[in-house]
C-alpha cells in the first residue's frame, strides 16, 4: 500500500500542474477561425451568409441539404434558386436587413435540386466582420405547413 501512495505521489509530482505556454499571435485567430468553421458546419439549421452585394459567402452543410446542392455550387450569386417572382422581394428582404441592421423575416420559394419548389421561411439578421457588413440567414422548410394552409404565408410575403 505504502509503495503504491509513493508512486502515485511520484507520478502526480512529475505530471504536476498544467502547463499555460503563450500562444503565437496567430494561434487565438487560428483557434477561433476552426471553432468557428466547426460550430457552422454542425449546426442543424440552415445558415448562409451574405454580403452587401447579395452574393452568398458560406452555406452550412444543413442549408446546402435542404436546397439539394453541394455546399461549393450555393456560394457566389444563387439567386438562380429562388422563383423568379420572388426574386424583387429577395433582393428587398436582404437591401431592409442592411438598411436597418435588425432582423427580418418572409417566405419565399426555393427549388430544390430535384425540381420540386420548396416554400421555405428565412430569417436575416445583420453583423459586421473585418469592416464588412454581412448578413446572416436562417432557412427552414415549411412546404408542408403551407399545402396544409396557404393563408399561414399570407401575412409576410
Amino acid at each position: 500500500m505504502e509503495d503504491q501512495l509513493v508512486h502515485n505521489m511520484t507520478h502526480a509530482q512529475v505530471i504536476g500542474p498544467p502547463t499555460v505556454r503563450p500562444m503565437a499571435p496567430e494561434e487565438p485567430e487560428t483557434w477561433r477561425s476552426e471553432m468557428l468553421d466547426a460550430l457552422f458546419a454542425v449546426l442543424p439549421q440552415p445558415l448562409c451568409v451574405y454580403d452587401d452585394q447579395r452574393r452568398l459567402l458560406f452555406a452550412n452543410p444543413a442549408a446546402a441539404s435542404l436546397a439539394g446542392y453541394p455546399v461549393e455550387e450555393l456560394v457566389g450569386h444563387c439567386e438562380w434558386l429562388l422563383l423568379p417572382s420572388d426574386t424583387p422581394r429577395w433582393r428587398r428582404f436582404l437591401r431592409n436587413a442592411l438598411e436597418g441592421h435588425t432582423s427580418h423575416a418572409t417566405f419565399f420559394r426555393l427549388r430544390h435540386r430535384d425540381g420540386a419548389w420548396l416554400w421555405v421561411h428565412a430569417e436575416a439578421s445583420t453583423f459586421t466582420a473585418g469592416g464588412a457588413h454581412l448578413i446572416a440567414v436562417t432557412w427552414k422548410d415549411c412546404t408542408a405547413h403551407v399545402c396544409e394552409d396557404p393563408r399561414a404565408i399570407s401575412a409576410e410575403t
